[in-house]
């Protein structure tokens, strides 16, 4: 019953027994539905608003609010509710197992035990003292795969709410930590065509993994190996080749190949300007070669964290985890998250969570029990701090 739910790790067990592996890796159609039915049920039963803001006819993100007043600003916390896949996992992916300090199974690192804590910190938050702003907790979809949740709530749902965020807090993997600069990625495929052949007699036809073989050697040469662009906290750019397909049949001289490629951007590069140049290369690549017949298909952007832009946000967040002695340096990682897509639309967005970014996607996805109670604890401080 969601009344007997005592304690962020009870409530962490509960988001766990949902399978919401994303849609584009286990073929569930809507798999956060049932977690953030659930969700709202007990958001409900701590007195908080709750609103299902449409993605779809069946999917919604869920936002959940405690207001206390129309003058109060407004901090915004935000975790998905998807996961990776549970294939190859070596415990229980949706029953949580605690041993040794543990809680084990998917999702409770990335990023469930950062939804859990920020659950059980607003509702310690509403029931306490010092309560200067309104606090918002946003649930969104498909985030390991193309960030459909946030993308859509910056997008179509936030135009239509009566306040913006002074600043938002998205819940990731982070020790704790406060990540102000994350790098982006572009994500691209390239097709070759060839002509397809009986393969008993194959200079009758021209054969697109050839082809592709030719572009993909010379592109890791002229392009990826050249990359030498650097930002002080996010690292190294970088560009690699990571799917290949291509032919139908073992006797058939194969008439396409498709490779994915991707890009990660960094702080400050312009994606056009990223686009242009990969272009640029892949087609002097083609036009020095008359068998490499090649396209280049749209990409995938998801844009880089810019720490820029939330400068005074952090520097407010640092106070705060100052104030409980706790590391408060700002970090960058290499990876991606939903910050940025906060960030691009000018709101002062950093990333904040329990657990360590190594143990997310792995084969006995863990976290420690301490760090969930600590990341409860700062949320909580977040909240009651005047920002």
């Amino acid at each position: 019953m969601i009344s007997e739910i005592e304690g962020v790790v009870a409530l962490l067990e509960e988001l766990v027994s949902f399978n919401s592996v994303n849609r584009n890796l286990g073929g569930t159609s809507n798999p956060e539905v049932d977690m953030h039915l659930f969700i709202e049920k007990w958001a409900r039963s701590a007195g908080f608003e709750t609103e299902r803001l449409a993605i779809d006819s069946e999917n919604f993100n869920l936002l959940i609010t405690h207001r206390l007043s129309a003058d109060a600003p407004w901090i915004l916390f935000e975790a998905h509710s998807d996961t990776v896949g549970i294939e190859g996992m070596i415990v229980e992916p949706f029953k949580a197992v605690i041993k040794n300090g543990k809680i084990f199974g998917r999702g409770v690192c990335d990023t469930k035990g950062s939804g859990a804590a920020m659950l059980w910190a607003l509702q310690e938050y509403s029931t306490g003292a010092n309560q200067f702003q309104n606090i918002a907790i946003l649930f969104v979809t498909d985030e390991e795969v193309s960030k459909t949740g946030a993308n859509t709530f910056v997008a179509k749902h936030l135009p239509d709410i009566s306040w913006r965020p002074l600043g938002v807090v998205v819940g990731e993997p982070s020790n704790c930590e406060m990540i102000v600069a994350h790098n982006g990625v572009i994500r691209w495929r390239v097709a070759t065509s060839g002509i397809a052949a009986h393969s008993s007699n194959p200079s009758l036809g021209q054969s697109a993994i050839s082809a592709m073989s030719k572009v993909i050697l010379a592109f890791e040469k002229q392009y990826c190996e050249k990359l030498n662009l650097f930002h002080d906290l996010t690292g190294k750019a970088a560009c690699s080749i990571n799917t290949i397909g291509g032919g139908t049949s073992v006797n058939i001289i194969p008439s396409h190949c498709e490779v994915q490629i991707d890009r990660r951007v960094l702080p400050g590069e312009v994606a056009s300007e990223v686009i242009k140049e990969y272009t640029r290369v892949l087609n002097e690549i083609a036009a020095e070669d008359p068998n490499i017949e090649l396209e280049i298909l749209p990409p995938f952007i998801d844009r880089a964290l810019d720490p820029e832009i939330g400068k005074e946000f952090a520097a407010k967040i640092a106070s705060v985890l100052e104030s409980l002695n706790y590391a408060s340096t700002p970090c960058g990682v290499g990876y991606g998250t939903d910050a940025s897509t906060y960030s691009h639309r000018k709101i002062p967005t950093i990333v904040l969570g329990p657990g360590s970014i190594e143990q997310a996607h792995t084969r006995d996805e863990w976290l420690l029990i301490s760090e969930l109670e600590k990341a409860v604890e700062i949320y909580g401080a977040i909240m009651r701090t005047a920002l």
